[in-house]
């Protein structure tokens, strides 16, 4: 796996997929197609 490029102020995200519900990949674009998300990525300790 390659270096990640940073991003800066403005840059536009990458392309990203995660799981829905039912285990199906759903590509990130459509949620934010309406206007902006906050993405929050938790840690499992356990």
């Amino acid at each position: 796996m390659g270096k990640a490029k940073k991003l800066a102020p403005g840059d536009p995200a990458p392309a990203g997929f995660c799981l829905d519900k039912d285990g199906q990949p759903v590509e990130l674009s459509t949620f934010w197609a309406g206007g902006a998300i906050l993405l929050t990525f938790l840690r499992h300790f356990g």
